[in-house]
């Protein structure tokens, strides 16, 4: 009997944090069901996920293993291996829950310098949020204090900024380069120089976040990779990526297009200009209004 495919999930007494949300993102994949150790596998089974402290001598394969803080990466040999931000490390798959707005989209070096000119804004500007304060200013110059909830449009608009604590998950959803504290660091499993600076000490941190803003081409390397990293710490990034390296093929998409997607996986927002133009180019498509058009598929002849 042919059906959708299962990812069975071992778990022993206590569910790992970040579990559950990670499988309420792997709908388009397969479903996730419960394998007590004592009852059968459920049918049409094709993969496995372990908690760690349930991990068995010859675990069944395809398989992966979410990390219990603390485990030995020996224990996993080559497969792939989930960990809660911080905990894990290289190559591992690490989650972060900290939250993502759905507005937040990478800014382009220039775009931000475009949008500071529009607005009379300093050249090198930067931005800072720590301890529930949010300033601005001119990078070396006197800091101006700002509401705390404009902390999001500092963010996409400074040449860089200082970060601790969600703020400065905030400012890498908007792509800006940041300077932050080692535990803020740690906490969201970044390294130091690939994908932030790291300050020990508050005047440190403005004096690297203002040689960063004098820095354009460092400036965009450390802000696109930290982007990038941040973004494949999200619950849905993590659930695609597992069920990737466990072989499970995407299900059908009926309702939405290519074109679509693309946008989406872009962050490009839903009443932006530019989903209304391709709204509008592929209005005259057949099964586009309704059902998405695909050029490479003729099911909407």
């Amino acid at each position: 009997m042919t059906g959708s495919a299962r990812l069975a999930v071992h778990v022993g007494r206590d569910v790992p944090e970040g579990l559950t949300t990670v499988l309420s993102a792997v709908g388009p994949w397969a479903d996730a069901v419960a394998a007590p150790v004592q009852e059968p596998l459920p049918e049409n089974t094709r993969a496995h996920l372990y908690t760690s402290d349930v991990l068995p001598r010859r675990p069944a394969a395809p398989h992966a293993v979410w990390r219990s803080p603390g485990a030995e990466a020996a224990e996993f040999g080559d497969v792939p291996v989930v960990a809660e931000a911080g905990t894990g490390r290289p190559g591992d798959l690490q989650v972060c829950l900290a939250p993502w707005s759905d507005g937040a989209r990478p800014l382009l070096p220039f775009t931000r310098a475009g949008y500071r000119r529009l607005r009379g804004l300093p050249d090198q500007l930067v931005a800072s949020s720590a301890a529930g304060q949010v300033t601005w200013g001119q990078a070396g110059a006197a800091a101006v204090e700002a509401p705390a909830h404009t902390w999001p449009t500092l963010a996409a608009l400074s040449s860089a900024v200082v970060a601790t604590g969600d703020a400065l998950w905030t400012a890498l959803a908007w792509a800006a380069p940041a300077v932050t504290d080692p535990a803020t660091a740690q906490r969201f499993g970044l390294t130091p120089g690939e994908h932030v600076l790291v300050g020990d000490d508050d005047a440190t941190r403005h004096r690297l976040a203002a040689a960063l803003a004098a820095d354009e081409t460092r400036a965009a390397g450390l802000a696109r990779r930290g982007w990038q990293t941040a973004r494949s710490r999200r619950p849905e990034a993590v659930a695609e990526e597992l069920c990737r390296r466990l072989g499970l093929h995407e299900r059908g998409r009926p309702h939405a297009s290519g074109l679509t997607w693309a946008l989406d996986a872009l962050g490009t927002p839903l009443e932006s200009l530019v989903r209304h133009r391709a709204r509008a180019a592929t209005a005259i498509l057949p099964g586009a209004v309704t059902f998405g058009w695909r050029p490479d598929r003729e099911e909407h002849a």
